[in-house]
């Protein structure tokens, strides 16, 4: 698999992870790209221009966004055009990659999500709709600590509701799903 990936431009964007408290994930999916062999641009959608990010977006291989709060991504996607753009570079035949709440904004919506990803406070968005890649829903940390409980809810109230793939990665090019 490594081979996929050597020398590839990967754009990195830990948005998500802005207002945690805990960002070591952040740290271990760098890792984890350089380790690839990867080329990491990171982009941080809160403090950068949206002409500066599609430059980026344009010479990149691979989107990549990193776990964090699902509701501050989606906030930060819609309030700086980003979430337009990417499905733009996913049409053009870029690979999306989504790691957690990177993952979980590819479904239809991103309400499903608020007993585990509490919605900030500072968040003043009232769509939770996601950005609809998929047609099912994403439950990263299934049975895992500390969202054991929480994840076991959400999958029971998915289940008879939508289809659900519980999974801590999801990838997305044009069509196809990896």
């Amino acid at each position: 698999m490594k081979e996929k990936f050597v020398g590839k431009t990967v754009v990195f964007i830990p948005t998500a992870s802005n207002n945690e408290g805990y960002t070591g994930y952040v740290g271990s999916a760098r890792k984890l790209w350089k380790k690839l062999c990867a080329k990491i641009t990171k982009i941080d959608m809160e403090n950068t221009n949206i002409n500066d990010i599609k430059k980026t977006f344009n010479d990149a291989d691979i989107i990549y966004f990193t776990g964090g709060n699902s509701f501050f991504l989606m906030e930060q996607l819609r309030k700086t055009g980003v979430d337009k753009l990417v499905k733009e570079q996913i049409e053009l035949g870029k690979l999306f990659v989504g790691e957690s709440a990177g993952a979980i904004i590819c479904a239809p919506t991103i309400s499903y999500i608020e007993s585990m990803d509490a919605i900030p406070d500072e968040c003043f968005q009232v769509d939770y709709s996601g950005l609809n890649f998929i047609d099912f829903c994403i439950v990263p940390h299934y049975l895992t600590a500390p969202f054991k409980k929480c994840t076991e809810k959400i999958v029971k109230y998915l289940f008879k509701r939508y289809f659900t793939c519980v999974a801590q990665l999801f990838l997305v090019r044009k069509s196809e799903i990896f």
